[in-house]
Order: C-alpha cells, then sequence, then structure tokens
C-alpha cells in the first residue's frame, strides 16, 4: 500500500503521521487510515471540520475516550491535534471491520440463523466486560451498535473493539441524558418516554439487541412488512414494538440464552439485568477465563499513562478548534 500525498490527503506535509487511505466518510467529517512513522503502526484518524460545528461534545467525546482507553476491548485514544482546517482524533486502528460485517459474512444459511451461540458468546463476552469497565468509570456509551464495535483479526477468536464516544456521558461530570440519542433500532423504550434516563441502564438494552441479531442476523424489533421507503412512517411501527418490548426470541437460542436476552430487553429499566449481573449469568460464564473476570478490577487500579494529553490540553486543544482558520498553511503543533 502506497502513501498517498494528494489534494485530498489531510495529512500532507504532517511530520509523523502518513496517509494510507480513507476509511469513511459521512455527516461528522472523515476517517483516514494513516501509518504512524514513529512507531509504524497504523492508526485511525478521525478528522472534524473546524469552526461553530466542534461543540462542548467533542469534549466530551475525547475525554470519556481517554478514560477508558486501558482496556483491551476499546479502540484507543492516542492523541488529538489541529490542521489548518480540521480537528484530528487519533485512535488505535482495528483491523477486522466491525460486527455487522462479520455477522452477515458469517451468518447461517436458514432464514433467523445468525452466528453459533458458542461464537456470539464468545464476542458478547468481550462486548460486556467493555461496557462493565465504561461503566465503572461512570460513562454510558449512548450509541452502542453493531456497526460501532470493530474487531481485529486475531485468533481462536477477533478481538471486539468498542468505539465511537460521540454521544457518551460520564455520570461524574455531565448532566443525567434526557436527550434521545443513537440508533433507532437500538434504542431502550425509556429513551422514547422519559425526559432523563440512566444511560448507562439503556446501553444494557442495545447490547441485547446486539446479541439477539449475532444469534438471528435479523433486528428483533423489525418486521418484513416495515415501511422502509418512508423512515419516519418505519418509525411509527418500530418504536411501539420497542416500547412494549415485542419481539420473537431466537428459535435456535438456548433456553438459557433466551432467558439472559428477556432479561436484557426488558422494558422497564428497574426491572433490567445490570453488567455485573451479565457477568454472572449462566450462560455468559461458559468458558470465561477467570482471569478475564477480574481484567476490569485491575485495569481501574491503572493511571492513564503519562504521556497521554491532560485533559487541560484537550480542553485547549478543543477550544482552538471551534475558530475556524484563514491562513493556507496547516500549523501542525498548534494547540500542543
Amino acid at each position: 500500500m502506497q502513501d498517498s500525498a494528494a489534494p485530498s490527503d489531510l495529512l500532507a506535509g504532517h511530520a509523523r503521521y502518513r496517509k494510507l487511505q480513507d476509511l469513511n466518510e459521512g455527516t461528522f467529517g472523515v476517517v483516514m487510515l494513516a501509518r504512524d512513522t514513529a512507531t509504524n503502526e497504523q492508526v485511525a484518524i478521525k478528522f472534524l471540520e473546524r469552526g461553530a460545528g466542534i461543540s462542548r461534545g467533542v469534549v466530551r467525546e475525547v475525554l470519556n475516550h481517554r478514560l477508558c482507553m486501558a482496556h483491551p476491548n476499546i479502540v484507543q485514544f492516542r492523541e488529538i491535534f489541529l490542521t489548518h482546517k480540521h480537528l484530528a482524533i487519533v485512535m488505535e486502528y482495528a483491523n477486522g471491520g466491525d460486527m455487522f460485517d462479520y455477522v452477515i459474512k458469517n451468518k447461517g444459511s436458514g432464514p433467523g440463523e445468525g452466528l453459533p451461540e458458542d461464537v456470539a458468546r464468545g464476542f458478547f463476552q468481550q462486548l460486556i466486560l467493555a461496557l462493565d469497565f465504561c461503566q465503572k468509570l461512570g460513562i454510558a456509551n449512548r450509541d452502542i451498535k453493531l456497526e460501532n464495535t470493530l474487531l481485529n483479526n486475531s485468533t481462536p477468536i477477533p478481538r471486539v473493539k468498542l468505539c465511537d464516544f460521540g454521544y457518551s456521558k460520564n455520570e461524574f461530570v455531565d448532566s443525567r441524558p434526557k436527550s434521545v440519542s443513537g440508533t433507532p433500532d437500538y434504542i431502550a423504550p425509556e429513551i422514547l418516554l422519559n425526559d432523563h434516563y440512566d444511560g448507562k441502564t439503556a446501553d444494557i438494552w442495545s447490547c441485547g439487541v446486539m446479541l439477539y441479531v449475532m444469534l438471528t442476523a435479523v433486528l428483533p424489533f423489525a418486521k418484513r412488512g416495515d415501511d422502509r421507503a418512508n423512515n419516519l412512517v418505519r418509525l411509527q411501527q418500530l418504536f411501539p414494538r420497542i416500547v412494549a418490548g415485542q419481539y420473537q426470541p431466537p428459535r435456535r437460542a438456548s433456553d438459557v440464552c433466551r432467558d439472559l436476552l428477556k432479561r436484557m430487553l426488558t422494558p422497564d429499566p428497574n426491572h433490567r439485568i445490570t453488567a455485573p449481573q451479565i457477568m454472572q449469568h449462566p450462560w455468559f460464564t461458559v468458558n470465561m477465563d477467570p482471569a478475564m473476570m477480574e481484567l476490569n478490577a485491575q485495569l481501574l487500579q491503572r493511571p492513564v499513562p503519562p504521556e497521554v494529553q491532560t485533559p487541560e490540553q484537550i480542553e485547549a486543544i478543543v477550544k482552538q478548534a471551534r475558530v475556524a482558520q484563514t491562513t493556507m498553511s496547516p500549523n501542525w503543533a498548534e494547540g500542543l
């Protein structure tokens, strides 16, 4: 793969990072695959356009991601820096794609047949370990879904890498969530019904949706006859089922697996299973390395490495990013 220095190369001239290729582009900005010449590692860099669009939520996203970076099932945060036109967020590159693509490529051939239950459990165990770690730090992700769960091509099973803290909130710093955020198929009932809700409990629901899709390759609250041409009509069809918790239990799943799904997809958040309870559930504990059950407690004792940018440095750089530059040459050291 050749490095690129084309006009579209947002890293042209950077002293450390070299563009390899574009990975993704959306309303949020561009994600680029690059090489870190200091370590020879591949990294993913998200570029957000500078100016008024850089909201306070960007600071929250970066600080929450930074706080969680020690966990092996969470994409590592590396640093942020400024270019002439963008705020750049550097993070670990997960080379195995996302869980949605994995499920589609590896699902069974029959209707409602997703991944084998043991394979789904291996992925789900890693997901819950990451979720539990975030929650012990007070962080609710609020946008958990297959597309935001990346994979590293390791063996015997790919390693799960939870990513995207764009909607996250920290209960020790931020106000209680009240906005409707996330992807409709994964949204918990209380988000639709209440002015305020517990983001961590809502994340449990989203993980339940993820497990269901892993097992069946279909979304639990969608139906074949839903109007996919009209998004508003589809949401009107979808939301009542979510609020009522109406889904068809996976036909090929074991009874103990169905029990866990039922506890996660419980409409009343006060009666929904918690992350620590999931980790004690008999379906979850099968083939689980006891050392992994103690991992989060150990990681919580580790401080963020001193070489990582401090919250004060991050806030200062993001504050500068709110000012759109008029000069034509990038200042890579700006804000550092």
